[in-house]
């Protein structure tokens, strides 16, 4: 004979980890082939709402799950078990309805990342810019700069040949006289 029974999860952090799905699998897992769950919030208390038809071995097994087993980041401070009467949806309606929920809060989300990535193009677009505009200054200055260095080099250049011309006569003129002065010793000596 099939059963309803409806657990009711109360915390600090029971939103937002899985919790509906966890308990979804576990239903499935059973072969239970109705099942609905939900979030609720009392306060600053966070309420998941589970509801699961099987019959009376499915749901100890799920009761046990239930207060044994909890999704990872999860904070549980009381579950509780009641008998419910009403309708609950079919596993696959349910599979339906959770997936249209978890597309419902993801549809913001990606708006979000869709803005924010907008201006983080604008601001790329601005570093580029920017960028460009640093690169035609450092250009300017090397180019500045060679000219200055090449004009430099020039002035050196002609300085460094004009005084190894002067060193060069020096040196023409010193090998003039000692030629000279081989001569007047070779004259001297008879050779």
């Amino acid at each position: 004979m099939l059963m309803k029974l409806k657990t009711i999860i109360k915390g600090g952090k029971v939103h937002e980890v899985g919790y509906r799905f966890f308990l979804f699998t576990k239903a499935m897992e059973l072969g239970c082939d109705r099942f609905f769950a939900k979030n609720e919030s009392d306060g600053g208390i966070q309420i998941v709402v589970a509801i699961i038809e099987g019959d009376e071995l499915q749901l100890a097994d799920f009761k046990m799950f239930a207060q044994s087993h909890r999704p990872e980041g999860s904070d549980v401070a009381d579950i509780a078990f009641e008998d419910y009467s009403g309708p609950i949806m079919s596993t696959d309606a349910f599979l339906h309805f959770f997936t249209a929920d978890q597309l419902n809060k993801g549809i913001p989300a990606l708006l979000r990342i869709d803005r924010k990535q907008d201006r983080m193009l604008e601001k790329q677009d601005k570093t580029i810019e920017k960028l460009d505009e640093t690169r035609a200054d450092i250009v300017s200055e090397i180019r500045a700069s060679r000219k200055e260095v090449t004009a430099k080099l020039d002035e050196n250049r002609e300085a460094i040949i004009g005084e190894i011309g002067e060193q060069k006569e020096r040196l023409d003129d010193r090998f003039k006289r000692i030629e000279s002065e081989i001569s007047k010793l070779k004259a001297k000596v008879g050779i």
